[in-house]
């Protein structure tokens, strides 16, 4: 029991808020609404919708494979999980200014930020 706690939580972590939905929905319909989490908040024209879809593909695979890798390697250290989880999310919000405004890269930033309150939130709730 105390093992599939933990890995549903590496997972949830992986994922993110922004990826994560009740019912247990497709890499596909996390990584959308992901695509329009970030096209509110940041106001995003659809070409730069058209530029960011491959880099948040592409970041989705590697969160997944990441993740899996430390789950076969049996890491279950929060703090771990936590800190290659922003490594990622810092690599991947790097490519995405090179397609943003200036205004639209403060937006990024202040989006994470309150993706990671809610998250917290979130985790604190359901202890």
């Amino acid at each position: 029991m105390k093992k599939s706690v933990i890995i549903a939580f590496i997972v949830f972590i992986a994922m993110g808020s922004a990826f994560a939905q009740p019912g247990g929905s497709s890499p596909a319909e996390r990584l959308q609404k992901e695509i329009d989490g970030l096209t509110k908040a940041l106001s995003l024209t659809k070409e730069q919708v058209n530029k960011i879809t491959p880099m948040l593909t592409e970041a989705q695979k590697k969160q997944q494979a990441t993740m899996a890798k430390m789950r076969e390697e049996g890491i279950v250290d929060r703090n771990k999980i936590r800190e290659e989880r922003m490594k990622m999310v810092a690599s991947v919000d790097q490519q995405l200014k090179t397609v943003l405004t200036p205004a639209q890269g403060v937006k990024l930033d202040a989006y994470r930020k309150v993706q990671v309150k809610e998250r917290t939130k979130k985790n604190q709730q359901s202890k």
